[in-house]
């Protein structure tokens, strides 16, 4: 089994637990709802990836880093006298499957939206 294949069958047992821990009660309304708040989730950790992979948070504290190490004179006096300079090593982080976490939040959060509004819409 791959990748993709287990993440779609772990999201949705966990939408049916989740449908239980949320309404008391299990009816195919709460599921929807319930499966839709775990496309949602799914979407939200692709979009960290994004950001991890995009180094957006290394640029942050890359740039905290140097504004404090400027204005701490032992540092930089410390820093001259060992010829260090402030760059750091920077490595890039890369998630191989995180396409799957896109494309299965998608199906699950676009495919609720669609069956709730017409279960909605046809009651």
């Amino acid at each position: 089994m791959n990748f993709k294949l287990i993440l779609f069958f772990i999201s949705l047992s966990a939408s049916f637990v989740l449908s239980f821990f949320l309404y008391k009660q299990w009816t195919l309304a709460t599921w929807f709802d319930a499966l839709f708040l775990i496309g949602l989730l799914l979407i939200m950790i692709y979009s960290m990836m994004v950001l991890i992979e995009g180094q957006f948070f290394t640029t942050f504290l890359k740039s905290t880093r140097n504004f404090f190490a400027k204005t701490n004179k032992k540092d930089q006096l410390i820093r001259e006298s060992e010829k260090r300079s402030l760059e750091s090593v920077s490595f890039r982080k890369e998630f191989p499957n995180r396409l799957a976490f896109l494309q299965i939040g998608l199906l699950f959060s676009i495919g609720s939206l669609l069956v709730s509004s017409a279960i909605y819409f046809l009651s």
